[in-house]
């Protein structure tokens, strides 16, 4: 669709700044909660917004939801299943589309696609669906947005809301992803450092510099035996079996930073 095509009036000017504008301060969930049913609800009314992130490499398809009404874990689950799930078909049938915006409305009930998926909506009270998504320089889906529970009738100019929304909405969905992962990284090494005294990190530093237990010795006027004795507390703390290992291991954790 050509963007072309419509004029934003001053109001939906308005709405879509703020969209933008918010979108960038989004890293965690509840922020992205507080956008789908706040900003996001000026342009695209709905109860619920459903998120597939997909990393490629064999990793499993992110799937968030973002609702402000009630749907037990079982129900959703059918929503989203791969072998035929509505989330997934319609992301099949976006796909086939071409690409473009996908609107299944009661108000197009004569369309192959609206038949397609209307047993469905009626079933799951699911009322509307407008959904797109985003991908890559060889044509694989990356993410694919979904929102639903749409009350109002869906148009061409909702279609062209969505494409408007897309790459601010990936992005934000990305940051929000990214800094969980990290900051549950972050908690990792942590608690991985705590494991280890500073006394134990100070000598692994040496070990990672391939000090012997008599140099480390003399850099800290202590015994040869009482290192080897923190050694062995560091093997065992990381759950190695060797000097190398756990230079290696320790790296990984960035305890010897």
């Amino acid at each position: 669709m050509m963007g072309g095509e419509f004029t934003l009036t001053e109001r939906e000017a308005e709405y879509l700044f703020r969209i933008i504008d918010s979108s960038i301060n989004i890293f965690r969930r509840h922020q992205f909660f507080l956008w789908a049913q706040g900003e996001l609800q000026g342009l695209l009314p709905h109860g619920m917004l459903i998120c597939l992130c997909d990393e490629g490499n064999g990793q499993a398809v992110n799937i968030e939801r973002f609702s402000r009404t009630d749907m037990d874990e079982i129900r959703f689950s059918e929503l989203c299943r791969p072998d035929g799930g509505i989330v997934f078909r319609a992301m099949s049938a976006w796909s086939a589309g071409k690409n473009q915006p996908l609107l299944v409305c009661p108000n197009n009930s004569h369309t192959p696609t609206y038949k397609r998926f209307s047993h469905d909506l009626k079933r799951e009270n699911l009322q509307r669906i407008a959904a797109h998504g985003m991908f890559d320089a060889n044509g694989r889906t990356t993410c694919f947005f979904t929102f639903t529970q749409i009350s109002a009738a869906l148009s061409e100019r909702h279609a062209y809301f969505l494409e408007l929304l897309m790459p601010h909405m990936h992005m934000a969905l990305v940051r929000m992803l990214f800094h969980e992962r990290h900051h549950k990284q972050g908690a990792v090494r942590e608690r991985s450092r705590k494991l280890i005294t500073d006394r134990e990190t100070e000598i692994l530093r040496h070990v990672q510099a391939g000090k012997s237990n008599h140099e480390i010795a003399q850099l800290l006027h202590i015994s040869p035996l009482t290192v080897k004795n923190h050694i062995q507390k560091i093997l065992k703390k990381l759950d190695v079996n060797n000097r190398a290992h756990a230079v290696a291991k320790a790296m990984a954790l960035k305890i010897t930073l």
